[in-house]
Protein backbone atom coordinates (compact mmCIF):
# COMPACT_ATOMS: atom_id res chain seq x y z
CA UNK A 1 0.00 0.00 0.00
CA UNK A 2 1.15 3.27 -1.46
CA UNK A 3 1.49 5.99 2.10
CA UNK A 4 0.24 9.01 0.60
CA UNK A 5 2.89 12.01 0.56
CA UNK A 6 1.21 15.57 1.50
CA UNK A 7 3.31 18.35 0.46
CA UNK A 8 3.23 21.51 3.02
CA UNK A 9 3.35 24.05 -0.53
CA UNK A 10 -0.31 21.92 -0.84
CA UNK A 11 -1.61 23.08 2.57
CA UNK A 12 0.18 26.53 2.52
CA UNK A 13 -2.27 26.76 -1.07
CA UNK A 14 -5.73 25.60 1.20
CA UNK A 15 -5.02 27.29 3.90
CA UNK A 16 -4.57 30.48 1.80
CA UNK A 17 -7.04 29.47 0.17
CA UNK A 18 -9.71 28.93 3.14
CA UNK A 19 -8.84 32.29 4.32
CA UNK A 20 -9.57 34.40 1.06
CA UNK A 21 -12.49 32.29 0.35
CA UNK A 22 -11.09 32.69 -3.49
CA UNK A 23 -8.77 30.59 -5.71
CA UNK A 24 -7.71 34.40 -7.54
CA UNK A 25 -7.29 35.93 -4.25
CA UNK A 26 -5.08 33.56 -2.83
CA UNK A 27 -3.07 33.25 -6.01
CA UNK A 28 -2.13 36.86 -5.46
CA UNK A 29 -1.18 36.46 -1.74
CA UNK A 30 0.95 33.66 -3.16
CA UNK A 31 1.77 35.14 -5.84
CA UNK A 32 1.20 32.13 -8.37
CA UNK A 33 -0.75 32.01 -11.34
CA UNK A 34 -4.68 31.05 -11.04
CA UNK A 35 -4.55 28.21 -13.21
CA UNK A 36 -1.54 26.39 -10.45
CA UNK A 37 -3.52 27.30 -7.48
CA UNK A 38 -6.78 25.04 -8.96
CA UNK A 39 -4.46 22.08 -9.86
CA UNK A 40 -2.60 21.95 -6.45
CA UNK A 41 -5.67 22.06 -4.93
CA UNK A 42 -7.28 19.47 -7.43
CA UNK A 43 -4.70 17.12 -7.44
CA UNK A 44 -4.66 17.41 -3.36
CA UNK A 45 -8.16 16.36 -3.43
CA UNK A 46 -7.89 13.83 -6.26
CA UNK A 47 -5.23 12.07 -3.82
CA UNK A 48 -6.80 12.32 -0.95
CA UNK A 49 -10.32 11.22 -2.60
CA UNK A 50 -12.65 14.12 -0.84
CA UNK A 51 -13.30 17.40 -1.02
CA UNK A 52 -11.74 20.26 0.61
CA UNK A 53 -14.18 22.92 -0.94
CA UNK A 54 -17.30 23.63 -2.21
CA UNK A 55 -18.11 26.86 -4.41
CA UNK A 56 -21.30 28.86 -3.56
CA UNK A 57 -22.66 31.14 -5.32
CA UNK A 58 -20.09 33.85 -4.42
CA UNK A 59 -17.00 32.04 -3.13
CA UNK A 60 -15.50 28.60 -2.13
CA UNK A 61 -16.48 27.25 1.62
CA UNK A 62 -14.90 24.42 3.39
CA UNK A 63 -16.66 21.58 3.08
CA UNK A 64 -17.49 19.24 6.30
CA UNK A 65 -14.00 17.55 5.55
CA UNK A 66 -12.47 20.85 5.08
CA UNK A 67 -13.44 22.11 8.29
CA UNK A 68 -11.98 19.13 10.03
CA UNK A 69 -8.50 19.43 7.65
CA UNK A 70 -7.77 23.18 8.21
CA UNK A 71 -6.36 23.03 11.95
CA UNK A 72 -4.73 19.89 11.54
CA UNK A 73 -3.19 21.88 8.54
CA UNK A 74 -2.31 25.09 10.28
CA UNK A 75 -0.80 23.15 13.06
CA UNK A 76 1.73 21.10 10.73
CA UNK A 77 2.32 24.69 9.03
CA UNK A 78 3.01 26.22 12.42
CA UNK A 79 5.64 23.35 13.11
CA UNK A 80 6.99 23.44 9.94
CA UNK A 81 7.31 26.87 10.49
CA UNK A 82 9.61 25.91 13.68
CA UNK A 83 11.51 23.68 12.11
CA UNK A 84 12.96 25.97 9.54
CA UNK A 85 13.20 29.18 12.26
CA UNK A 86 15.07 26.76 14.30
CA UNK A 87 17.28 26.14 11.31
CA UNK A 88 17.67 29.75 10.08
CA UNK A 89 18.35 30.65 14.00
CA UNK A 90 21.33 27.77 14.41
CA UNK A 91 22.81 29.40 11.24
CA UNK A 92 22.28 32.72 12.34
CA UNK A 93 20.18 33.46 9.49
CA UNK A 94 17.59 36.97 9.34
CA UNK A 95 14.52 35.38 9.11
CA UNK A 96 11.52 34.26 11.13
CA UNK A 97 8.97 36.30 13.22
CA UNK A 98 9.91 38.84 16.07
CA UNK A 99 6.82 40.07 18.10
CA UNK A 100 7.34 42.88 20.45
CA UNK A 101 4.52 44.26 22.54
CA UNK A 102 3.99 47.65 24.55
CA UNK A 103 2.34 50.88 25.84
CA UNK A 104 0.38 52.57 22.98
CA UNK A 105 3.13 55.78 23.91
CA UNK A 106 6.08 53.19 23.49
CA UNK A 107 4.89 51.65 19.97
CA UNK A 108 4.06 55.08 18.43
CA UNK A 109 8.24 56.02 19.91
CA UNK A 110 9.56 52.50 18.37
CA UNK A 111 7.78 53.33 15.13
CA UNK A 112 9.27 56.94 14.59
CA UNK A 113 12.80 56.60 16.27
CA UNK A 114 14.04 53.14 16.82
CA UNK A 115 13.12 50.28 14.70
CA UNK A 116 14.34 51.86 11.25
CA UNK A 117 17.69 51.87 13.14
CA UNK A 118 18.14 48.05 13.44
CA UNK A 119 19.77 47.86 9.90
CA UNK A 120 20.18 44.67 7.73
CA UNK A 121 17.22 42.39 9.33
CA UNK A 122 17.20 40.38 6.08
CA UNK A 123 13.54 38.50 5.88
CA UNK A 124 12.80 38.85 10.10
CA UNK A 125 9.26 40.46 10.20
CA UNK A 126 9.06 42.54 13.07
CA UNK A 127 5.71 42.62 14.36
CA UNK A 128 4.52 45.15 16.61
CA UNK A 129 1.39 45.39 19.40
CA UNK A 130 -0.05 47.15 21.93
CA UNK A 131 -0.25 45.97 25.49
CA UNK A 132 -1.56 48.49 27.93
CA UNK A 133 -1.38 46.99 31.70
CA UNK A 134 -4.20 45.28 33.00
CA UNK A 135 -5.89 46.48 36.02
CA UNK A 136 -3.49 45.65 38.91
CA UNK A 137 -0.52 44.56 36.64
CA UNK A 138 1.43 47.45 37.22
CA UNK A 139 1.46 46.83 41.58
CA UNK A 140 1.13 42.90 41.03
CA UNK A 141 3.36 42.05 37.80
CA UNK A 142 2.31 42.40 33.97
CA UNK A 143 1.43 39.02 32.28
CA UNK A 144 3.93 38.39 29.21
CA UNK A 145 1.68 37.59 25.76
CA UNK A 146 2.37 34.08 24.49
CA UNK A 147 3.20 35.21 21.20
CA UNK A 148 5.67 37.86 22.38
CA UNK A 149 9.22 37.67 22.33
CA UNK A 150 10.30 40.88 23.68
CA UNK A 151 8.16 43.50 26.26
CA UNK A 152 8.52 46.76 26.92
CA UNK A 153 6.51 48.23 29.77
CA UNK A 154 6.57 50.04 32.86
CA UNK A 155 5.69 46.70 35.24
CA UNK A 156 8.24 44.00 36.59
CA UNK A 157 6.85 40.63 34.99
CA UNK A 158 5.23 38.28 37.04
CA UNK A 159 6.67 35.44 36.16
CA UNK A 160 10.38 35.28 37.95
CA UNK A 161 11.96 33.49 34.95
CA UNK A 162 11.79 35.71 32.60
CA UNK A 163 14.62 38.31 32.23
CA UNK A 164 13.92 42.32 32.61
CA UNK A 165 16.31 45.22 32.08
CA UNK A 166 15.63 48.76 33.26
CA UNK A 167 15.67 50.79 30.19
CA UNK A 168 15.18 54.41 31.71
CA UNK A 169 13.32 56.38 34.46
CA UNK A 170 10.59 58.35 33.49
CA UNK A 171 9.95 61.49 35.23
CA UNK A 172 6.12 61.98 35.79
CA UNK A 173 3.95 65.12 37.28
CA UNK A 174 0.75 66.44 37.36
CA UNK A 175 -0.83 68.65 34.76
CA UNK A 176 -3.27 70.27 33.26
CA UNK A 177 -4.95 73.29 30.83
CA UNK A 178 -4.54 76.52 31.82
CA UNK A 179 -8.95 76.20 31.59
CA UNK A 180 -8.97 73.41 34.24
CA UNK A 181 -6.39 75.06 36.55
CA UNK A 182 -8.53 78.25 35.92
CA UNK A 183 -11.86 77.14 36.97
CA UNK A 184 -10.12 74.98 39.61
CA UNK A 185 -6.60 76.69 41.06
CA UNK A 186 -4.15 73.82 42.87
CA UNK A 187 -1.06 74.30 44.20
CA UNK A 188 0.30 71.35 45.65
CA UNK A 189 -0.19 67.37 45.70
CA UNK A 190 -2.49 68.08 48.96
CA UNK A 191 -5.16 69.95 47.13
CA UNK A 192 -5.50 66.73 44.56
CA UNK A 193 -8.00 65.23 47.08
CA UNK A 194 -10.27 68.20 45.90
CA UNK A 195 -9.60 67.29 42.13
CA UNK A 196 -10.97 65.23 39.32
CA UNK A 197 -7.93 63.43 37.81
CA UNK A 198 -7.48 61.10 35.23
CA UNK A 199 -6.84 57.80 36.44
CA UNK A 200 -5.03 54.57 34.60
CA UNK A 201 -6.72 51.10 34.66
CA UNK A 202 -3.73 49.39 35.69
CA UNK A 203 -3.17 51.34 38.99
CA UNK A 204 -6.41 51.16 39.94
CA UNK A 205 -6.91 50.69 44.14
CA UNK A 206 -10.63 50.81 45.22
CA UNK A 207 -11.19 53.12 42.51
CA UNK A 208 -8.53 55.36 42.92
CA UNK A 209 -4.74 55.79 41.84
CA UNK A 210 -1.81 56.53 44.06
CA UNK A 211 -0.03 59.25 43.09
CA UNK A 212 3.53 59.38 43.93
CA UNK A 213 5.69 62.52 44.55
CA UNK A 214 9.33 63.64 44.92
CA UNK A 215 8.85 66.46 46.89
CA UNK A 216 11.15 69.70 45.73
CA UNK A 217 14.00 67.67 44.35
CA UNK A 218 14.36 66.37 47.97
CA UNK A 219 14.61 62.15 48.41
CA UNK A 220 11.12 62.69 50.64
CA UNK A 221 8.44 61.07 48.47
CA UNK A 222 5.15 61.46 49.46
CA UNK A 223 1.71 59.37 48.39
CA UNK A 224 -1.37 60.71 47.42
CA UNK A 225 -4.81 59.17 46.73
CA UNK A 226 -6.33 60.62 43.97
CA UNK A 227 -9.69 60.10 42.09
CA UNK A 228 -11.93 61.03 38.98
CA UNK A 229 -14.70 60.77 36.97
CA UNK A 230 -12.63 58.89 33.67
CA UNK A 231 -10.21 55.72 33.96
CA UNK A 232 -8.01 55.06 30.99
CA UNK A 233 -6.24 51.97 30.08
CA UNK A 234 -3.19 54.04 28.20
CA UNK A 235 -1.31 57.64 29.52
CA UNK A 236 -2.34 58.70 25.32
CA UNK A 237 -6.17 58.53 26.04
CA UNK A 238 -6.08 59.74 29.40
CA UNK A 239 -4.00 63.23 27.97
CA UNK A 240 -6.35 63.16 25.08
CA UNK A 241 -8.97 63.92 27.96
CA UNK A 242 -7.12 65.97 30.01
CA UNK A 243 -6.33 68.26 26.78
CA UNK A 244 -10.18 68.97 27.00
CA UNK A 245 -10.43 70.08 30.07
CA UNK A 246 -11.66 67.25 31.74
CA UNK A 247 -8.75 66.89 34.80
CA UNK A 248 -5.62 66.29 35.78
CA UNK A 249 -3.52 63.95 34.38
CA UNK A 250 -0.11 62.51 35.42
CA UNK A 251 2.44 62.45 32.46
CA UNK A 252 5.91 62.54 31.57
CA UNK A 253 6.88 65.88 30.56
CA UNK A 254 8.35 64.81 27.38
CA UNK A 255 4.35 63.41 26.23
CA UNK A 256 3.18 67.24 26.38
CA UNK A 257 6.17 68.96 24.96
CA UNK A 258 4.42 70.97 22.44
CA UNK A 259 1.57 71.65 24.66
CA UNK A 260 3.66 72.93 27.11
CA UNK A 261 5.49 75.27 24.50
CA UNK A 262 2.52 75.97 22.80
CA UNK A 263 0.96 77.10 26.62
CA UNK A 264 -2.35 74.93 25.96
CA UNK A 265 -0.98 72.27 29.16
CA UNK A 266 0.80 73.27 31.95
CA UNK A 267 2.17 71.50 35.11
CA UNK A 268 -0.09 71.76 38.47
CA UNK A 269 2.94 72.60 40.46
CA UNK A 270 5.78 75.56 40.55
CA UNK A 271 7.86 73.23 42.72
CA UNK A 272 9.20 70.31 40.83
CA UNK A 273 7.06 67.49 42.30
CA UNK A 274 7.85 64.32 40.26
CA UNK A 275 7.41 60.77 40.64
CA UNK A 276 10.22 58.57 38.53
CA UNK A 277 8.72 55.53 37.06
CA UNK A 278 10.87 52.17 35.45
CA UNK A 279 10.80 51.42 32.36
CA UNK A 280 11.70 47.58 31.71
CA UNK A 281 11.99 45.33 28.50
CA UNK A 282 11.06 41.60 29.40
CA UNK A 283 11.77 38.89 27.58
CA UNK A 284 12.50 34.82 28.14
CA UNK A 285 15.12 33.40 29.81
CA UNK A 286 15.94 30.33 27.69
CA UNK A 287 19.35 27.95 27.42
CA UNK A 288 17.93 28.50 23.46
CA UNK A 289 17.51 31.79 22.36
CA UNK A 290 16.05 31.96 19.14
CA UNK A 291 18.71 33.94 17.38
CA UNK A 292 16.63 36.68 15.21
CA UNK A 293 14.92 37.97 18.70
CA UNK A 294 18.20 38.10 20.21
CA UNK A 295 19.19 40.34 17.01
CA UNK A 296 16.19 42.34 17.47
CA UNK A 297 16.55 42.58 20.84
CA UNK A 298 20.27 43.73 20.52
CA UNK A 299 19.28 46.55 18.23
CA UNK A 300 16.21 47.48 20.30
CA UNK A 301 18.09 47.92 23.20
CA UNK A 302 21.05 49.81 21.98
CA UNK A 303 19.56 52.51 19.83
CA UNK A 304 16.98 52.96 23.20
CA UNK A 305 19.97 53.39 25.46
CA UNK A 306 22.36 55.33 22.77
CA UNK A 307 18.79 57.79 22.63
CA UNK A 308 18.77 58.13 26.53
CA UNK A 309 22.74 58.39 26.78
CA UNK A 310 22.20 61.45 24.14
CA UNK A 311 19.23 63.21 26.09
CA UNK A 312 19.51 65.86 28.80
CA UNK A 313 19.62 64.50 32.60
CA UNK A 314 16.83 64.63 34.18
CA UNK A 315 14.64 63.32 31.29
CA UNK A 316 13.85 60.60 29.04
CA UNK A 317 14.45 60.02 25.36
CA UNK A 318 11.18 57.82 25.52
CA UNK A 319 7.22 59.69 25.29
CA UNK A 320 4.79 57.54 27.46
Amino acid sequence: MNKMQIKPRELKIISVIAATHSIGDAAALLGMAQANVSKYLADFETRVGLKVFERTTRHLALTQFGESLLPFIEASLKKNEQLINFIADYKHEKRGKVTIYGPSGIMSYLARQVIHEIKDIGDIRISLKTYNLDRNEFFEGVTFPDDCDILITYAQPKDENLVATTLTKYSLTAFATPEYIKKHPISKPDDLINHSCILIDSMIIDDANIWRFRVNNSEQVLDYKVSGNYICDNTQTALELARNHLGIVFAPKESLAREIEEGSMVPCFIQQEEWWLDLVAIFRKRDYQPWRVQFVLDGVLNTLRKQIEQTPRGRSALKG
